[in-house]
């Protein structure tokens, strides 16, 4: 399938790097999209933990490419433009965005997670991105990366990048602690 992919030898550095960094947390739990390339990065992060990596469709990007078969990657782009301009627009395939982040908040919420504990997700960048619209305004997300909001359309939030949400309380909201932190990665 044409957006399934496997990691790229730089993505397998990348994918390293990111583990390394986070090996120094006390995780419980990974999490990964389905997908061969975030599989594969989790598998690297999964070393330095020695936990199962459990992949969840609920991790999965809002669309990829190649979920309608014969489409070109010019249309999927505009497709990906227009979902992302307009929330609510439903694609001929997959999620739209305001969908996708929902579907992020849900698995999220899901987990029994207590205030002291972590879990990795690894996942893609348009439903990072539509889960943290769907939480925060622009303004703040802007604040944590400035021109988040106006990127949208690019690639805002990069591979292997780490944001981070904390829970204080099982009933408590998430807060933005780091967004789309890609520092781990300036050795490579």
């Amino acid at each position: 399938m044409p957006g399934d992919p496997p990691l790229s030898p730089a993505g397998k550095r990348q994918a390293k790097l990111t583990a390394k960094f986070l090996s120094s947390f006390p995780v419980k739990a990974i999490f990964t999209s389905p997908m061969k390339r975030t599989v594969q990065t989790a598998a690297e992060i999964g070393k330095y933990f020695k936990i199962p990596v459990s992949p969840t469709p609920l991790l999965r990007e809002r669309v990829n490419w190649g979920d309608d078969p014969g489409q070109s990657f010019e249309n999927f782009l505009s497709m990906w433009r227009q979902a992302s301009a307009n929330r609510n627009w439903q694609p001929p395939v997959g999620d739209s965005s305001l969908q996708a982040g929902r579907r992020l908040e849900s698995f999220i919420d899901s987990l029994d997670l207590h205030p002291s504990e972590h879990i990795i997700m690894v996942t893609h960048g348009g439903i990072i991105a539509d889960f943290l619209r769907n939480l925060f305004d622009d303004s703040h997300l802007d604040f944590h990366l400035p021109g988040f909001s106006s990127s949208l359309d690019d690639d805002v939030i990069k591979e292997c990048s780490i944001t981070i949400l904390e829970r204080k309380g099982l009933k408590e909201k998430l807060k933005l602690i780091k967004l789309a932190d890609a520092g781990h990665l300036q050795r490579f």
